[in-house]
């Protein structure tokens, strides 16, 4: 007597149905970062943070005042946000993928950290936001250019991002993996934290510059699919 297969069998989805949910999952966060990004470049252009922003920047300079120790070492740390370092860096790692064959990886970190920060260029001239000014007396460190976004924050978090896509999926064992995206993560953290503290942006500016530099890369991997490099792809 035929039976029909036990229903407690559970098919496998195909390559190609998980390669479109992960690219579906990556638009959808990606589009939704960057419309958190032009929501808040709208209303910075129309000051509506205006008052928030400078009552939560007061109140970071007063800690950074009294805080030495934990000021002098963001201003160390700080530097690894750089634009010219994150830049120099995303496309260390382009040029480390396409000597390894990546292509879809180099293409992708190309892309992401060279079009957040074209983003993040044409928003400053857009917006044309001031850095925060204070006394001689409250000053903690100066810096020019326009405010929003912050290219600190931007760097960092579509650098962290490239690296989490296409290159600690690499390592080799879960624990070095889970390590490199803590480290990671920290990273962008201290980038978005310190420069607030340090009087150079408001809140808002770095809140941009990371919904910016994430969800642009987040964009570029639904893209250029840069898993599909790796022999275990799908």
């Amino acid at each position: 007597m035929l039976t029909e297969p036990s229903s407690t069998f559970t098919r496998r989805r195909s390559p190609v149905s998980t390669d479109r949910a992960r690219v579906a999952a990556l638009r959808a966060w990606g589009a939704a970062l960057v419309g958190v990004f032009v929501l808040l470049a709208v209303l910075t252009a129309v000051k509506a943070f205006k008052g928030p922003d400078q009552s939560v920047d007061d109140t970071l300079n007063r800690f950074a005042l009294s805080h030495a120790g934990v000021t002098d070492l963001l201003k160390a740390v700080t530097q690894a946000g750089e634009p010219t370092i994150a830049l120099g860096l995303g496309l260390l790692a382009a040029v480390a993928f396409y000597a390894a064959r990546m292509r879809s990886s180099a293409t992708f970190a190309a892309a992401a950290v060279i079009g957040a920060y074209a983003i993040a260029y044409i928003a400053k001239k857009a917006v044309n936001r001031h850095r925060p000014r204070w006394d001689a007396a409250h000053t903690v460190v100066t810096d020019h250019g326009a405010s929003f976004p912050s290219g600190h924050a931007t760097g960092s978090s579509a650098l962290a991002t490239v690296l989490i896509v296409a290159a600690v999926p690499l390592l080799a064992s879960v624990a070095a993996r889970r390590v490199a995206v803590i480290v990671l993560v920290l990273y962008v953290l201290t980038m978005v934290v310190s420069r607030p503290i340090l009087g150079v942006h408001f809140p808002t500016d770095v809140l941009a510059g990371a919904v910016l530099g994430s969800g642009w890369a987040l964009v570029c991997a639904s893209v250029v699919r840069p898993w599909l490099d790796r022999p275990s792809a799908g």
